[in-house]
């Protein structure tokens, strides 16, 4: 027997695994900080430490493999977009149809000022239409956590959810169709080019509506068994998440689909969990984690003003939108303003339509989807702080609410 038998070899081969274990306790420790000191949200803490010590940072973390992330990332976010449309209620559109068009008004005016501002840079129109789309989206992740965090109540955390949630499928459903166009403008065939988002959509949205019942019975056999029940359901989240992307179906509208077709057909809302326990809680830290690690600034070198200027104009068309239509939808100006303002962030959503465009036409990635990357990382930090502010502004966090004398 030698030295070598039993002690490891010199230098040490350390995990990327290790790292990011390592990573997830800094992580921690500076959001609860950032909680406890500086009244901030514990996110901006777990995407900050990600950023500052990965590669577009300090470079102290190695790039992780795309495949090591994007499970984490898949998985977590496919949690908050079911918590998310379980919270949501779309009887309330039948009931305010305001609320529907200020929705609609607010993500048309978007994308039409997002667009506008790239033609007038020379963008070419399919390029300016897939950014204006994925600009849309406001981030799920970010607003179910901070709302999750500060427990905020009232109308205008209502209609963020229900504003977040429709975005998110205005955003990926034109998405699809705008890569679909840019598929066709490349040459591709138009039966493929028409087929494509097609099936993405039809088949995205059957495997939701089969989770809903597969959901439904399983609750109806399980009662009030709480903890096994979030179990079962964080199985079957992870399930469908795995199955639509071996399908090649979208996730994101897969989870949030799922999650809206099982509250509709509920009379009342069912509360779970946060994120369904303890591990669901642990991915979703890690997700902002990776979101900081996946982060890349580096569209600031060459178009800092551009990036300026879409996050700019992508603020105006949202408050804009949002007061417009304020009055009749029912809120008071100080809650239109604080709903528009907290309709900002993004994050995993944006990110994954943005690295799936780049994968699938070099030139995007490498041009304006830098732009777009520098956009959706500045408010993924600034994000959660929007949201916290503007409730905090709109009077729905608890510290704002008048305590009931007895």
């Amino acid at each position: 027997m030698t030295w070598s038998d039993y002690l490891p070899a010199w230098p040490l081969e350390i995990s990327p695994a290790l790292w990011l274990a390592l990573t997830l306790v800094v992580a921690v420790l500076v959001g609860e900080a950032f909680m406890r000191h500086l009244k901030l949200p514990r996110i901006v803490g777990y995407i900050g430490v990600g950023l500052l010590l990965g590669p577009g940072g300090l470079g102290l973390l190695p790039q992780l493999p795309a495949t090591e992330w994007r499970l984490v990332i898949d998985l977590a976010l496919g949690i908050l977009l079911f918590e998310l449309g379980s919270k949501v209620n779309l009887r309330w559109l039948k009931a305010n149809r305001w609320i529907a068009g200020t929705s609609l008004l607010e993500a048309t005016a978007t994308f039409a000022a997002v667009f506008s501002l790239l033609i007038w840079f020379g963008v070419d129109g399919a390029t300016a239409t897939v950014v204006a789309t994925i600009m849309i989206v406001t981030s799920p992740a970010i607003v179910v956590r901070t709302i999750t965090e500060s427990r905020a109540q009232g109308q205008v955390t209502d209609r963020l959810l229900l504003m977040t949630a429709l975005n998110c499928i205005y955003a990926v459903v034109f998405h699809k169709l705008a890569v679909a166009a840019m598929h066709g403008a490349a040459g591709t065939s138009f039966i493929h080019t028409a087929l494509q988002p097609l099936y993405l959509i039809g088949g995205s949205a059957l495997l939701a509506w089969l989770f809903g019942m597969t959901f439904e019975r399983i609750h109806h056999y399980l009662g009030h068994h709480e903890e096994t029940f979030s179990f079962i359901l964080f199985g079957m989240i992870a399930f469908a998440t795995i199955l639509a992307s071996i399908l090649k179906l979208s996730p994101i509208l897969v989870l949030l689909a799922a999650g809206l077709i099982t509250r509709y057909r509920r009379q009342r809302p069912r509360t779970f969990p946060p994120h369904f326990g303890s591990a669901g809680a642990v991915l979703v830290v890690l997700m902002f984690i990776a979101n900081g690690l996946a982060a890349d600034l580096s569209g600031l070198r060459h178009s800092f003003l551009l990036v300026l200027l879409l996050i700019s104009v992508r603020a105006m068309a949202k408050v804009l939108a949002v007061l417009s239509l304020a009055h009749q939808s029912g809120l008071s100006l100080r809650q239109g303003v604080a709903l528009g303002v907290a309709l900002m962030p993004m994050s995993s959503v944006a990110l994954l339509l943005t690295l799936e465009t780049g994968m699938a036409f070099p030139a995007f990635g490498s041009g304006p989807g830098l732009a777009l990357m520098s956009c959706i990382v500045i408010l993924e930090l600034l994000g959660p702080i929007l949201v916290q502010v503007a409730l905090q502004r709109a009077g729905e966090m608890p510290e704002n609410k008048p305590e009931n004398k007895s």
